[in-house]
């Protein structure tokens, strides 16, 4: 008697195994390509408005440990960004993050060191993101965009800047040209 119920437990489960192996599991929402246009390209020129002090200043040194070259002196920065080199324009995106003096030896006595978020204000991409970092030691340069959010997820690509006018230790103007690509939801 034990014998056949074995046999019978047997059939059960081995028909029950074949059953389920028979149908393989819906992965069609998770696995697959995108069912529209995936990838987009951003280029865009924006001018980053620097106001180092005075009454609007929208950077505040919070480390500044004395070393030569002002090697490791932090700031934090909320720069505006605007279509034209005018403070008065709306303000399409900011730049927040900070900036550490990152050289003991650089010619020029600087080279800023800059991870910052570019927060998007605007209407087309209000709330999105640009992940920002790179290196200032020139008037002209480049960073990566590391990453994206929001409509700009899963960005990459670089901004190319140009210092257009400069007061320094008062304010200074660049004009960034953002080259990038990215990820766009499916609907």
């Amino acid at each position: 008697m034990a014998c056949a119920s074995h046999a019978v437990i047997f059939l059960v489960f081995s028909n029950l195994a074949i059953a389920m192996g028979a149908t393989p599991p819906p992965l069609a929402p998770y696995v697959g390509k995108c069912t529209s246009s995936c990838e987009e390209e951003l280029n865009l020129s924006l001018y980053l408005h620097q106001v180092v002090s005075g009454a609007a200043h929208n950077q505040e040194v919070i480390l500044s440990p004395g070393f030569a070259n002002s090697f490791g002196v932090m700031a934090v920065n909320d720069w505006t960004m605007h279509a034209t080199n005018d403070s008065t324009a709306s303000i399409i995106a900011r730049a927040k993050g900070m900036h550490i003096q990152a050289t003991q030896t650089q010619a020029n006595g600087y080279a800023w060191f800059l991870p910052f978020n570019m927060v998007f204000e605007d209407s087309s991409f209000r709330g999105s993101t640009l992940q920002v970092m790179g290196i200032v030691n020139d008037a002209n340069g480049e960073w990566a965009i590391v990453g994206g959010t929001g409509k700009l997820s899963m960005a990459r690509g670089t901004v190319k800047f140009t210092t257009v006018q400069s007061s320094p230790n008062i304010e200074s103007y660049k004009k960034i040209d953002i080259h990038a690509f990215y990820t766009t939801q499916p609907t």
